[in-house]
């Protein structure tokens, strides 16, 4: 084997091994803030939201 078509080669095998490669990032933490003109004394109201929020969390 020469070494053009080693060198040659190995480029061919670098540049599909970079092409392969996934590109993976990492997502950004989303915080959601809910608004609620509802006081906390209505626990049937106030008390659903927080519910809802705590299952968007989970």
């Amino acid at each position: 084997m020469d070494r053009r078509s080693l060198i040659k080669n190995a480029g061919i095998a670098g540049v599909l091994a970079a092409g392969i490669a996934p590109a993976v990032h990492a997502q950004a933490a989303v915080r959601w803030r809910l608004a609620s003109s509802f006081p906390k004394s209505l626990d049937t109201i106030f008390g659903s939201a927080e519910l809802l929020s705590k299952n968007v969390k989970a």
